[in-house]
């Protein structure tokens, strides 16, 4: 049992053991011979905390019963774009260069996310490879090997909550017409790789809190679309030759008091004029540290000559490491020993529970947030078709997953994939 435990406080023991306490139905010997489906349920959001018993998830947990479960690490920052690149890459984000809510000196402005990356990605390596695609608003393959109207790598982004996205994914299983950016696909054969993507764990979790009643609710809904999809692919009889990947890209912790007036205090009297800006913005003539949050980290750029000045970086470093709120500050070597990306600033922090850096709390009383080494860890279940029931495996990371699941479908990952086949819990 202690193989399962996912929870960093391990919460999960009990769910787990239910799951696997329940019987497997055999999968037909013949099944590992041909390219079966794989199906990855890529859940934003998706806290390791959230399967602690406080709502149930049958659906899920009857993968759980066909696989294993287990907690899977992401990367840093711990933000959905840079996450979900790594997934798909296969690589940490110094090397993908995706990278968030920073100070892009050359252009004199903050940076918020965007999909870029020096690498390529999961479709890309694939589909020269024959591999069919089809992504329901799993948008970090959008025009990387998935487009709008192409029937062999099909995206489509219905928007909504999860429930449309699982809408998209059956019509592509059962070739009936689906949306795609306008044009109406009818697909002749189905994916051999389809991605479904939620939002709704985050969504909710930025508004509420993951601590907040109504996140059960929350859970009860994406489950659900689980099971509709479970239903479908049983209904296709394709369950016995479906392999089921599911994890989310970050955690969820949450904040409520504002600390950016302490952090610009202690940069001031440090003898700095700091000013903390968000996406899109610019500093004001005269600024030498800029500060840029991105929920429970923050980058810090000192400007001029301070940028190469070490005795200034260490003023800096000082006196943030004494204010209110700041947990760790990272320089440049640790955030290489993390395998960050390198457009952050000398500095970046990381904030404690409950501090966001912010001057005012959040409307809504209570928030959620993430960024930081506290919410890199999320869910990992492997499940079905070509997985060891009752094997997780060991010590998962996101940058593992494209490695695992081009092996899974018989074909070589993207060219810098630096991550390994989890084969301890596959089937040969």
């Amino acid at each position: 049992m202690s193989a399962t435990s996912l929870s960093r406080r391990g919460v999960l023991a009990g769910a787990v053991a239910g799951a696997l306490a329940s019987p497997l139905a055999a999968v037909p010997a013949h099944a590992a011979r041909r390219r079966g489906l794989l199906i990855f349920l890529a859940l934003d959001g998706f806290d390791v905390d959230y399967l602690d018993g406080r709502a149930p998830m049958p659906h899920l947990m009857s993968l759980v019963r066909a696989g294993s479960v287990t907690t899977g690490t992401g990367v840093m920052a711990s933000i959905t774009n840079q996450s979900w690149t790594a997934v798909s890459c296969g690589a940490h984000p110094d090397r993908t260069r995706n990278a968030a809510y920073y100070y892009d000196e050359a252009a004199g402005v903050a940076r918020g996310q965007s999909r870029d990356s020096a690498v390529e990605g999961l479709a890309q390596a694939w589909r020269p490879q024959g591999i069919r695609i089809g992504s329901a608003q799993w948008f970090i393959l959008q025009d990387k090997g998935t487009a709008y109207g192409d029937p062999d790598g099909l995206y489509t982004q219905p928007g909504g909550r999860i429930g449309a996205r699982v809408d998209d994914a059956i019509a592509m299983l059962t070739g009936q017409p689906v949306d795609s950016g306008g044009t109406t696909v009818t697909l002749a054969r189905r994916p051999d790789f389809l991605a479904v993507y939620s939002s709704d764990l985050d969504g909710d979790g930025h508004s509420f809190g993951p601590g907040d009643p109504r996140m059960l609710d929350t859970l009860r809904e994406t489950d659900a679309g689980i099971g509709r999809l479970i239903r479908t692919v049983k209904e296709l009889d394709l369950y016995g030759r479906t392999t089921w990947v599911v994890t989310g890209d970050h955690g969820m912790t949450g904040w409520n008091t504002p600390m950016a007036a302490q952090a610009v205090a202690a940069l001031t009297a440090a003898g700095f004029t700091p000013e903390v800006i968000g996406s899109g913005g610019r500093p004001a003539p005269g600024t030498d540290a800029v500060l840029v949050s991105g929920g429970s980290i923050a980058s810090v750029h000192l400007l001029g000559a301070a940028a190469t000045d070490a005795a200034a970086v260490g003023r800096a470093r000082a006196a943030l490491a004494d204010t209110e709120g700041v947990a760790a500050v990272l320089t440049k070597a640790e955030q290489a020993a993390l395998r960050m990306a390198p457009q952050y600033g000398q500095l970046v922090l990381e904030l404690a529970a409950p501090y966001a850096l912010s001057f005012t709390p959040p409307a809504e009383g209570f928030d959620g947030r993430h960024g930081s080494r506290a919410e890199t860890k999320v869910p990992l279940v492997l499940a079905g078709h070509r997985i060891r029931r009752g094997r997780p495996p060991r010590h998962p990371r996101h940058v593992d997953l494209a490695a695992t699941m081009s092996a899974l479908l018989g074909v070589d990952p993207p060219a810098q994939s630096e991550g390994r086949v989890l084969r301890e819990s596959l089937l040969p």
